[in-house]
């Protein structure tokens, strides 16, 4: 889907704009990561049982594992700003895939990007129909300019991926907070002048100002 994907490079955008880096996400410390690349592992998966014609209980029951997992993690790190609605969205995906066997599409949603007549992916995907249950949170939203149908959960998933990109692209870890430098700076990194100016690198004023040596002097000068 080419929405999540956007949705991903807008907040990287966004967070170089706002001064971030993508190499602070490596110090942000998610924790239960395993969680998350095994259930991307079995979205791969489920791809693999459909391209094989393996459609049905296996590939529901694989995709739903994977939507577990990845919940697992979201819940793990659920301190982290976004991932509430990341959460929200991820649950409403799972209920409706739970109800029908797989991700209902809405036939006009198809045809109003231009795909009128084409069948979705099978494995994650199914055509709507009237039997289909929980319609609302399925596939029912064109995105004519995207050439491609999303979800509310969609939505909602987004809206929660953009804080916490952000979030880990600025992320400052609790020594860096107490001015102490990062750990890519210890292991070489060319310190910034605050990190010199906070390492005493950088040479002290006199006391009393810049002039305070001059003033003493023409003090001097007088008391003479």
């Amino acid at each position: 889907m080419a929405f999540t994907p956007l949705v991903v490079v807008v907040a990287v955008a966004l967070g170089y704009a706002r001064g971030g880096r993508l190499r602070r996400i490596a110090d942000a410390d998610l924790g239960w990561g395993w969680l998350l690349f095994a259930g991307l592992a079995l979205q791969i998966a489920v791809d693999l049982l459909a391209a094989r014609g393996l459609v049905g209980w296996a590939s529901t029951a694989t995709l739903l594992l994977s939507q577990v997992l990845v919940a697992g993690w979201i819940v793990a790190n659920r301190y982290r700003p976004g991932m509430p609605l990341i959460l929200l969205g991820l649950v409403s995906h799972a209920v409706v895939i739970a109800a029908n066997g797989a991700m209902p599409v809405d036939p006009e949603a198809i045809a109003a990007i231009g795909l009128r007549g084409m069948d979705p992916v099978p494995g994650k995907h199914e055509l709507m129909t009237e039997a289909t249950r929980l319609a609302v949170l399925g596939d029912v939203l064109p995105l004519p300019p995207l050439r491609t149908v999303i979800s509310v959960g969609d939505v909602v998933l987004a809206a929660g991926l953009i804080p916490l990109v952000h979030h880990l692209m600025t992320y400052r870890s609790p020594a860096e907070r107490r001015g102490a430098p990062r750990r890519q700076d210890r292991a070489g990194e060319p310190p910034s002048q605050e990190q010199r100016q906070r390492r005493g690198g950088l040479p002290a004023a006199p006391p009393g100002g810049p002039d305070a040596g001059d003033l003493s002097g023409g003090s001097r000068a007088r008391q003479r």
